[in-house]
């Protein structure tokens, strides 16, 4: 059989206290580490058999201070990897164990879609729960679930822990983890579409929130929407009623993660596309563009005029302009243009899609987002459609 070459392995030691402990002038000797206590696995959550699948070495393990071992693979498999761990000095007076652990505890989580392929997943702890943030293109879609597995060190299942998976969209499932250490979702009553298809304030007094910041911790406010990601927020917040369009654009990429919001919108007359028979998915969406989308569920009223020096009657999306002016859910600029043809960015979507809603309590005062303070423009309107809240 070839070997198979191990691309990552996590390799988690959990050592007895006489064996990461030592008197000032003691030492300890190989016989003396358990090698049971090594749990050496794959990537994807396999535990390796050592004798068949790996060989231990240990070295400067005969001193108080750092020590290595190192996993030699073998069989089925080749290569090399080493941890460190620590041998410390015992405490005097201290009967049993000392302080030193070599490896964190942390547990192992790996995801796979219904299929059977791995999902590369991006976790953290946090308030005795484990966050879970599926990658670009993984979403929480019913029609493939994902399931999350939790083991320890040693391989051994995690049960009844609290896992809660995110996805980029903004969408959230929840639940604990079964006997066999796993959860899968979304299920109809775990998922959390945000954004919302209606004003929450109507259902639980609730304003959820319907866009996501990035994991470092910004919002981004002053970058661009693609037209892909117009298409998917819209989906969660504008009341829409299946026309019956069957359009299928002759750009979409198979299996891409905006095809079921862009089927909707299509389904619903939102979006049109192209005359060339493209959607240009991953283009930055202009600001007349995302507006003639927002009003696709509105009266449209005939141009009649408007403070906006560059919108003319003959404009392509000038009644669609004019209609959510009067409505009241946009403003130019304070030179007095509008600027059809530019990009729309974050901060301008979130104030007319609040303005669409009505949701201008602005109550929140939650800021999870380093970039954005509140001298910020948009400030209070970001808080109110990136942060669930209670609304007033």
């Amino acid at each position: 059989m070839k070997n198979k070459r191990i691309i990552s392995v996590i390799i988690a030691m959990a050592l007895s206290a006489a064996m990461i402990t030592a008197f000032a002038a003691d030492t300890v000797t190989n016989t003396d580490i358990d090698s049971s206590n090594v749990v050496v696995q794959t990537d994807d959550g396999t535990v390796l058999t050592e004798g068949i699948d790996y060989t231990l070495e240990y070295k400067d393990n005969v001193n108080v201070g750092t020590a290595t071992v190192i996993v030699h693979f073998i069989g089925n498999y080749s290569g090399e990897a080493e941890q460190t761990f620590n041998i410390k000095k015992k405490t005097s007076g201290c009967g049993g164990g000392g302080g030193g652990s070599v490896v964190s505890n942390k547990p192992n989580i790996t995801a796979k879609e219904e299929d059977g392929k791995t999902v590369n997943i991006t976790h953290k702890e946090e308030d005795d729960k484990i966050i879970v943030t599926l990658p670009d293109g993984v979403d929480l879609d019913p029609e493939n679930p994902i399931t999350v597995t939790v083991k320890d060190t040693k391989g051994k299942p995690i049960a009844d822990k609290d896992v809660v998976v995110k996805d980029k969209m903004g969408n959230e499932a929840s639940g604990k983890t079964d006997n066999d250490g796993k959860i899968t979702v979304p299920s109809t009553a775990a998922v959390t579409p945000m954004p919302t298809a209606a004003p929450p304030v109507e259902q639980n007094f609730e304003h959820k929130a319907y866009i996501s910041g990035y994991e470092d911790g910004t919002f981004k406010p002053d970058s661009p929407i693609t037209r892909a990601e117009t298409a998917s927020m819209l989906n969660g917040v504008i009341s829409v009623t299946d026309k019956g369009n069957d359009i299928t654009f002759t750009d979409l990429k198979d299996g891409a993660w905006y095809i079921p919001a862009v089927t909707a919108m299509t389904a619903a007359d939102v979006i049109h596309g192209y005359t060339d028979g493209t959607l240009r998915p991953d283009n930055n969406i202009t600001r007349a563009e995302f507006i003639t989308m927002i009003m696709q569920s509105k009266d449209i009223s005939k141009f009649d005029n408007l403070p906006f020096s560059d919108v003319n009657t003959d404009l392509w999306s000038a009644d669609y302009i004019y209609s959510a002016y009067t409505a009241g859910y946009i403003n130019g600029y304070g030179d007095g243009t509008f600027k059809p043809d530019s990009p729309i960015t974050r901060a301008e979507a979130v104030r007319i899609i609040n303005s669409v809603l009505d949701r201008t309590d602005f109550s929140n005062e939650t800021n999870p987002f380093s970039d954005i303070s509140s001298k910020h423009w948009a400030y209070k309107q970001i808080l109110e459609a990136a942060v669930t809240h209670e609304a007033e």
